[in-house]
């Protein structure tokens, strides 16, 4: 089952986005937003990426599944 808070990231992953910036969209904190994108990560629904230093995340084809009314 997946709660609100990391449906709600998911959602918000339409286009990747950094831990910074989903904390920033979703007025959460971001080592809250850290913990759920690294179990949504381990679930296999999230890839990451890096660019420099910055870890960029998104919505795998599973993901995008689960998404879909």
């Amino acid at each position: 089952m997946l709660g609100r808070t990391r449906a709600r990231l998911l959602a918000e992953l339409d286009s990747p986005a950094s831990t910074t910036e989903l904390a920033v969209r979703t007025g959460l904190s971001a080592p809250n937003v850290s913990h759920h994108l690294g179990a949504l990560h381990d679930a296999g629904l999230l890839g990451r990426h890096r660019t420099g230093r910055t870890v960029l995340y998104a919505r795998t084809e599973a993901a995008d599944l689960l998404l879909r009314p």
